[in-house]
C-alpha cells in the first residue's frame, strides 16, 4: 500500500506534464491561418497603392515641366521648346521627361492655340489614345482621373 504522501507527488506530477506551457497545434493553425489571411488581402491592396502612386507621381512630374516649359517660354520671347529635351539640365533635371512608368512623355509645341504645347504619358498600358492617359491640360490633381 501507499503512503499518501506519495501519492500527493505521483498526483503533482501528473498534473504538472498536463499543464506544461505551450501553444496547441489548433492554436498555431488558427494564427498561421489569419497570417495567410492578412498576406492575401496585402496582396490585392498593394498593386492597387502602387498604380494610384504612380498616376501622382506622373501628374506631380507634369506639373514640374509644365513650370519649365513656362519659364522657358518666358526666357525664350514666349516660343516653347522643342522637346522636352531642351529643357535639360537649365530647367529640369535628367530623368523628369519619363513619366512613372519609364516611358517617355508626348510632348508638341503648338504654337498659336490655346494651350501653347501638349504634354500626355500614356499611363499604365503604355499606349497613348487609351482612356488611362494622363493629358495635362485636362488632368486634376485632386481625383485619379
Amino acid at each position: 500500500m501507499s503512503t499518501p504522501s506519495l501519492d500527493i507527488q505521483i498526483a503533482r506530477r501528473t498534473t504538472k506534464r498536463m499543464a506544461r506551457p505551450g501553444f496547441s497545434l489548433i492554436e498555431l493553425t488558427a494564427v498561421l491561418v489569419i497570417l495567410g489571411l492578412l498576406m492575401a488581402g496585402a496582396a490585392i491592396a498593394v498593386p492597387k497603392q502602387i498604380q494610384k502612386a504612380r498616376v501622382r507621381v506622373t501628374k506631380t512630374s507634369m506639373t514640374t515641366i509644365k513650370t519649365a516649359i513656362n519659364t522657358y517660354m518666358a526666357d525664350h520671347a514666349g516660343v516653347a521648346p522643342a522637346t522636352v529635351a531642351e529643357l535639360i539640365p537649365s530647367y529640369i533635371e535628367q530623368g523628369s521627361e519619363i513619366d512613372a512608368w519609364d516611358r517617355p512623355y508626348y510632348y508638341r509645341a503648338t504654337p498659336g492655340t490655346a494651350n501653347p504645347f501638349e504634354l500626355i504619358s500614356s499611363g499604365n498600358d503604355r499606349e497613348f489614345q487609351t482612356p488611362d492617359d494622363i493629358d495635362l491640360w485636362k488632368m486634376n490633381l485632386k481625383t485619379g482621373n
